[in-house]
């Protein structure tokens, strides 16, 4: 499981000189078997014949010998001449990569943390209800909570209708316990999306007490049977984070360029390069695999200053100007080291039908 002072520990890493190894490999064993990741991986090496072969010998040995086979997903970053080694197995699917540079390749940690990271699923009825906090696929935490029991009363007259109100007001009453639990599993995971699963009626009753904070996080329902296992549970919610993610990403490039239009983001390469330089970029939103040539942006080597022109000197301090290697990589490195939210979006996004690929929202 990676955490947040993981994720800034690879973004302020540099090989001072020498290059990281990245890797993302699936092995999940519901979409491939251990011999077809092995493969899968040879192949990958064999695609980046400069890397360190210390650092290939480094991963296939972790692979081989050391790996549990207990995840879905593995991430290791290799720099053995800085005797630097991270891995991170996951319980969320990975998409297969390799890259060499100077810097961890950190966009598709990102991408995993806001898709799957501090997931908050609840499932309620009116006599019970049940927590699940799970963060990049790993269950956290799961309680359980019980109420009054609630049983309706079949007989008719007049106190039937009293036996009523009270069953009411009793499942009002469980419910409103479970919502003050909920608020506080919300603080102590620090959850940032959250699902609600149950009965539609009870759902949507359940929904309309929470507070507006939880209701802000909240991602999407979905029904439950009581019985529900946590491999369903998991599998369900996963599959609606990702379903909500790419939702909510794409209304956000839509809205930005709207916003880019006001003054209040940029779009184009060289305008979200000028709001990095200047510490304003707040949310940073780019093609998934979008690339640039080599000498594309140019940075200094003294002060870092970032740029699409073709000089030699940096006009800010006059150090000297070299081409910038994954240029994409390092401008999403920087931006979440100033801490922006960082946004990989499919093809054929609002960005790329506008030929920018590249924006940001700023900061006010």
């Amino acid at each position: 499981m990676i955490r947040e002072a993981d994720l800034q520990e690879l973004v302020t890493f540099d090989g001072a000189g020498n290059r990281v190894l990245s890797l993302y490999l699936n092995v999940d064993p519901r979409s491939t078997t251990t011999e077809a990741y092995k493969l899968t991986l040879r192949n990958l090496l064999n695609s980046v014949p400069e890397a360190d072969a210390a650092d290939k010998k480094r991963i296939e040995r972790f692979i081989d010998l050391e790996y549990d086979r207990q995840a879905r997903g593995i991430v290791i970053f290799s720099c053995q001449k800085r005797d630097f080694w991270r891995v991170f197995p996951l319980d969320v699917p990975v998409k297969n990569r390799i890259m060499l540079s100077r810097r961890p390749l950190v966009r598709g940690l990102v991408d995993l943390l806001n898709v799957y990271g501090r997931l908050g699923v609840v499932a309620v009825d009116k006599q019970g209800a049940r927590y699940y906090s799970f963060h990049l696929g790993a269950l956290e935490e799961a309680v359980g909570a019980l109420g009054e029991d609630v049983k309706r009363h079949k007989q008719g007259g007049w106190s039937a209708s009293r036996y009523q109100r009270h069953e009411d007001e009793a499942a009002k009453s469980n419910l409103k316990s479970f919502v003050e639990l909920a608020d506080a599993l919300t603080r102590q995971y620090g959850w940032r999306q959250l699902i609600l699963a149950g009965a539609h009626d009870t759902v949507s009753q359940f929904q309309n007490m929470l507070p507006r904070h939880l209701q802000k996080l909240i991602i999407g329902t979905m029904p439950l049977e009581p019985d529900a296992s946590l491999q369903e549970v998991r599998e369900r919610a996963e599959a609606l984070a990702k379903e909500a993610y790419e939702r909510r990403t794409l209304s956000l490039a839509e809205e930005l360029i709207v916003q880019a239009n006001k003054g209040d983001a940029v779009l184009g390469l060289d305008a979200t390069l000028e709001a990095l330089q200047n510490g304003s970029v707040y949310q940073l939103f780019f093609t998934e695999d979008y690339t640039l040539p080599e000498n594309k942006v140019r940075r200094c080597a003294h002060c870092n200053y970032l740029t699409t022109a073709e000089v030699e000197v940096c006009p800010l301090c006059g150090g000297e100007m070299r081409p910038m290697v994954d240029a994409i990589n390092n401008i999403a490195r920087r931006a979440i080291a100033q801490g922006a939210l960082v946004v990989a979006l499919p093809h054929d996004n609002p960005l790329e039908n506008n030929d920018a690929h590249i924006g940001a929202f700023l900061r006010y």
